[in-house]
């Protein structure tokens, strides 16, 4: 029998077949290979079974009895019919074999750190994501994104996950005639203000949509997380500063996107849709202009031609669209000059503690960007 070992996950690649003629000759393998593998969750990858009888029904209610956290993946319509019922899939998780798709011949659209999107159809567009995010990462972002829709966020939702044929798994949107906020910027020069406009209301929709959920992360968590990275570059009582800092921001509930740049904006014509919701949060209103500015400002400040590299558009693009997206939303605000202090604070401190991740890839980065990073700090007192 075909077997895996990926961390402590050991998957089992089921037969053709599992009936009275081969069921004791499976189980005898399948118990073999549990015995000889340790591991804390165990998967039946059930891509070639064809047919299963009782007896080999009796044998997967074995397995799931002396292991508790069984699953069987890859399952066809007609294996998965009998599986629902005969009632299994009450008790214990079954999951249908993905659809597959291939690429090869569309349009890609846009590529990001988690993935390339394409346009799959005149109609859909599918996002591939790339090794290393599991098929719990994609469900979470699912479940984010209908969260983000049900509070009246315009938000694509995925319809159906696939195996993309030459990549890994990927989800499908139903998105007509829809281009990225960065391609449209490109074709239609002439309506950049139009188009600025439109961001700004979207930013300042999420600023202030409030949410109670208590299963989503907070961005203090994630402000949190990335504080030890820089124990290397700072000394101890800078890194305690910034520590207090985030301490005392407030525990806002505010609605978050966490990466809402013009990569992850589509438009259609009944206006913005956002995709890529695996970085939603709560929090301050301020968070997601941080982001931004990270996106937008950091890494051109230091590498002037990160934009046309990552981008395919001039670094002074970019940073005009942040300087037009911040007046838009604090350009009137009495406390314009502090926000603007706390936004340039944040950007900052997660563009380096980005590069903090692989400082053997990032060694001139980290020297250059440094300067800016204690600047950004005096800023905001610290």
């Amino acid at each position: 029998m075909d077997y895996s070992l990926e961390g402590e996950t050991l998957t089992l690649l089921l037969p053709e077949r599992i009936d009275t003629a081969s069921v004791q000759q499976v189980e005898e393998e399948v118990f073999a290979l549990l015995a000889k593998h340790p591991h804390k969750a165990l998967v039946f990858d059930a891509e070639r079974l064809e047919y299963i009888s009782s007896v080999g029904l009796r044998l997967i209610l074995k397995c799931k009895k002396e292991e508790p956290t069984l699953r069987v993946e890859n399952v066809s319509v007609e294996v998965y019919d009998i599986f629902e019922m005969t009632g299994f899939t009450q008790i214990l998780e079954v999951r249908k074999k993905f659809r597959v798709v291939s690429v090869a011949n569309c349009p890609l659209l846009g590529k990001g750190a988690y993935g390339k999107v394409y346009r799959l159809s005149p109609d859909t567009i599918v996002k591939s994501y790339f090794r290393g995010n599991s098929l719990e990462d994609i469900e979470r972002e699912r479940k984010l994104a209908k969260l983000a829709f049900v509070l009246g966020i315009p938000t694509a939702i995925s319809y159906d996950i696939v195996k993309v044929k030459e990549e890994r798994l990927g989800t499908v949107y139903e998105l007509i005639d829809a281009d990225s906020l960065l391609s449209t910027f490109l074709k239609f020069p002439e309506r950049y203000d139009d188009y600025v406009h439109q961001y700004v209301t979207l930013l300042d929709q999420m600023r202030q949509t409030r949410i109670e959920n208590e299963d989503l992360p907070s961005y203090k968590g994630d402000l949190y997380e990335r504080l030890p990275r820089l124990r290397d570059y700072l000394d101890g009582e800078a890194v305690d500063r910034i520590e207090q800092y985030i301490n005392a921001l407030p525990d806002d509930d505010f609605l978050c996107h966490g990466d809402c740049h013009f990569k992850n904006i589509f438009v259609t014509k009944d206006g913005f849709v956002l995709i890529d919701m695996d970085t939603l949060s709560k929090g301050s209103p301020y968070y997601d202009l941080g982001c931004l500015y990270k996106t937008y400002v950091t890494f051109d400040t230091v590498d002037p031609d990160n934009s046309m590299k990552f981008f395919g558009v001039e670094r002074e693009f970019c940073m005009k669209l942040f300087e037009d997206l911040f007046e838009g939303l604090y350009g009137n605000d009495p406390n314009r000059e502090e926000i603007r202090a706390k936004v340039e604070f944040q950007g900052w401190y997660m563009y380096y503690t980005h590069l903090c991740r692989a400082p053997e890839k990032h060694e001139r980065e980290l020297k250059d960007g440094l300067p800016y990073l204690l600047k950004a700090m005096k800023g905001v007192g610290l």
